[in-house]
């Protein structure tokens, strides 16, 4: 049995159950010359799905001097194997959903046999 295709079939599955289009957008900065360039780009739509993860807690406020955000670290995305989804010290990919904008913290492969089968990222909605 082949469990790469097996599993990819499984991640299409799920997220067929509730799809949602989104794009994101992303910073960064990469090397030029001697020093870095910042850049920012809008990449192509993805189908994903969206849930409630396995962080779940109370949304935190943070109150700066401009103005109170809540931030809710609760979701998650499910994506395939061609998504292009980064979050690091050097990128940091956002989207909007739903009237709401979401951040991503973390990007984890679903890996099976040595094949990148899906993505799972970790996200923080701010209201």
């Amino acid at each position: 049995m082949d469990f790469v295709a097996l599993r990819r079939k499984h991640i299409a599955w799920n997220i067929s159950q509730n799809p949602s289009s989104i794009a994101i957008h992303r910073k960064g900065k990469r090397r030029k010359g001697g020093g870095y360039e910042e850049f920012q780009e809008d990449l192509p739509s993805i189908t994903v799905r969206i849930f409630i993860g396995g962080n779940a807690q109370s949304p935190q406020v943070d109150s700066g001097t401009i103005g109170t955000v809540q931030i809710d670290r609760a979701y998650s995305l499910l994506a395939d194997e061609y998504a292009d989804i980064q979050a690091g010290t050097e990128v940091s990919d956002s989207f909007n959903h739903l009237g709401d904008k979401f951040k991503v913290l973390q990007v984890m492969p679903h890996v099976v046999n040595g094949t990148v089968v899906g993505y799972k990222a970790d996200l923080e909605r701010v209201r």
